[in-house]
């Protein structure tokens, strides 16, 4: 489905296929356009394919974790001013680097999810 012009674009890696369908549905709903990916090796690409405007990370993934895709971005001048919201139950293992605006301890509630997507990039429709 093409992308409308005024939708933010999400980039949700996260390997949880439930949670990541939910995250999907309450964002798409909030007026964004969303894409999801399960592996930690493709969180980058997707970022510069789809030219996401916030990524939304899980921290335990397979392929890489948080840290290492941070890592990536930030070294890459395309990305190393791209925000990122961490959504984990392992906080406390991720380390903080200028992407990092916001995180969210699993479990949380997606009206928490949808606030800090809100707070970092603004609604999903700009026009």
């Amino acid at each position: 489905m093409p992308t409308a012009p005024n939708r933010k674009k999400v980039v949700i890696v996260e390997d949880d296929s439930d949670l990541l369908e939910m995250e999907l549905l309450f964002l798409g709903e909030e007026g964004y356009d969303v894409v999801g990916v399960v592996d930690g090796r493709k969180a980058v690409p997707t970022v510069k394919a789809e030219g996401a405007d916030v990524l939304l990370l899980d921290f335990m993934l397979p392929g890489k974790d948080a840290n290492e895709i941070l890592e990536e971005l930030q070294s890459d001048p395309d990305t190393g001013n791209l925000p990122v919201i961490v959504v984990s139950a392992f906080l406390e293992r991720l380390r903080s680097t200028p992407q990092l605006r916001k995180s969210l301890a699993k479990p949380f509630a997606f009206d928490e999810l949808v606030k800090a997507v809100h707070e970092v990039i603004g609604g999903g429709d700009t026009a």
